[in-house]
């Protein structure tokens, strides 16, 4: 949605006019079957009527913008390939709310004008004078609304600070963007108990956390200055043995091959508890599961799949921001929580890739590189890490930074390089049976390109690292045999 060019502009200044040229060639290829495309009738076409018939401004330009903040978010992922369609809880939710109050209703158009604007001309955004005035307009609603009373319990205002905060991104004003991202804060802040797990409040939460998310990693890849009031700094924490029982209650709800290398003492507090939120909607991605058919309805798992995961890769950004500026050196955290959040990151239905996907999985394949001599606990998380991100970020056509991490893996551990380990190993994680078969053609991707790499007589085997494979877990001993890693 334009975030990455409000954290990245300074690093992609170089390539601008190559970028440049590539964006009208989009424009093109976008323009052309949509003149021919016919508009589709949405839910909120009856309201949407009535609110632009009573619009003095009269543009249509503002409708067609509409449309297409509707049609974005239709072809949008939750999580892991759930796409709802008009069940998107931005359109069901979010977007009639927008509509309903008549002065917050300018900054959902400020928000899907200049969203329509950005995808024709990433580098030059709308400033026009209608523009702008439609804009300060809609500031100055929202700052009317805020001098109510009961303000801090309108929702609505929420929402219009959501919108404010897309047109931030598409003008890539990164100073607007943190100024409305702290209101919207303290807003929360105020508000007893926060928000809830509405329908409503869930959505706002997902939006809000989206923000966190890349501004926590455009810090983190060193493509922004690390900005504590943006991202604030947080206490690490480990325990060694006896865990406390919240910690041990922590632990056990998490997969065994998590929780094998929980109790080595090598997680920090914040990621056991972090791995331990996943483990509260992680059944909610598979369809066939009981947990998923048991749902109150459709709108509220949707509404769970849009704010948690998205809180739960906001979270592990800040855990890895608060590990670098600790001091710590990459371990099997970093490469745990860069996993998590690039397998359940933000992902639109159009899966782009962006200068943020480059330079996360070459840090992630960093980190995992840079584990000296891993237990079999962390060789396990290595190898199913290193699948499911590959798999993840290779939707719509190979990535080769993705491919790396994963040779490597076939290349450094035996126990990856035949089926039938790799799917014990995975299954002692979380293991979706809708995707056995892409996670299996996906290993058997990466096993033809070694065989290729090894019929070229080059075929890169770190012999170095195949005895550290076996090397003793800690406190675990008992379970070495049992082990899923084992000489290949």
């Amino acid at each position: 949605m334009g975030l990455q060019d409000v954290i990245s502009r300074n690093s992609r200044g170089q390539s601008r006019d190559v970028e440049d040229k590539k964006t009208k060639r989009e424009v093109l290829s976008i323009n052309e079957p949509a003149t021919k495309a016919k508009l589709i009738i949405t839910p909120l076409d009856t309201h949407r009527r009535e609110v632009f018939g009573a619009y003095p401004s009269g543009d249509s330009i503002l409708t067609e913008s509409v449309d297409e903040y509707i049609g974005i978010y239709r072809k949008e992922e939750l999580c892991l390939k759930i796409t709802p369609d008009f069940d998107h809880p931005a359109i069901s939710v979010v977007f009639p709310m927008s509509m309903q109050d008549p002065d917050l209703f300018k900054a959902f158009l400020v928000g899907a004008q200049s969203l329509h604007d950005w995808r024709r001309d990433p580098f030059h955004v709308n400033r026009s004078h209608e523009m702008l005035k439609l804009q300060n307009e809609a500031i100055l609603s929202l700052r009317k609304r805020l001098t109510g009373s009961e303000a801090h319990l309108d929702d609505s205002i929420l929402i219009a600070i959501t919108h404010l905060m897309v047109a931030d991104l598409c003008r890539r004003d990164l100073p607007s963007l943190k100024a409305h991202l702290k209101g919207a804060r303290q807003i929360m802040a105020i508000r007893p108990g926060g928000l809830s797990d509405s329908p409503a409040h869930l959505s706002i939460r997902a939006i809000v956390t989206m923000v966190e998310f890349y501004i926590a990693l455009g810090q983190y890849l060193q493509l922004s200055p690390d900005d504590s009031s943006a991202i604030p700094k947080k206490q690490i924490k480990f325990l060694q043995h006896p865990f406390p029982p919240e910690i041990c209650n922590d632990i056990a709800k998490l997969p065994v091959g998590l929780a094998e290398v929980a109790l080595t003492g090598h997680l920090s507090v914040r990621c056991i508890k972090l791995l331990a939120s996943v483990a509260s909607w992680a059944s909610l991605v598979d369809v066939t599961s009981d947990a998923s058919e048991q749902a109150q309805s459709s709108r509220d798992r949707y509404c769970r799949l849009f704010a948690e995961p998205r809180e739960c890769s906001r979270n592990a950004l800040m855990l890895l921001l608060d590990l670098r500026r600790s001091g710590l050196p990459p371990g099997i955290e970093t490469v745990i929580c860069f996993g998590l959040a690039t397998a359940v990151r933000h992902v639109s239905g159009e899966n782009r890739t962006t200068i943020f996907d480059t330079a996360s999985l070459t840090y992630l394949t960093k980190s995992v590189k840079a584990i000296d001599n891993p237990s079999v606990a962390e060789s396990e998380v290595i190898i199913w890490i290193s699948l499911i991100v590959t798999w993840r970020t290779q939707s719509n056509k190979p990535v080769s930074k993705a491919n790396e991490l994963l040779d490597y893996t076939l290349d450094s551990f035996p126990a990856s390089r035949t089926w039938k380990k790799v799917a014990v190993i995975c299954r002692k994680f979380w293991w979706f049976e809708r995707f056995h078969s892409d996670w299996e053609q996906c290993w058997s991707h990466a096993i033809t390109r070694r065989q290729q790499r090894s019929s070229n007589g080059n075929p890169h085997v770190i012999r170095g690292r195949e005895s550290s494979v076996f090397s003793p877990l800690p406190g675990l001993l008992s379970r070495r045999e049992s082990s899923a890693v084992e000489p290949g």
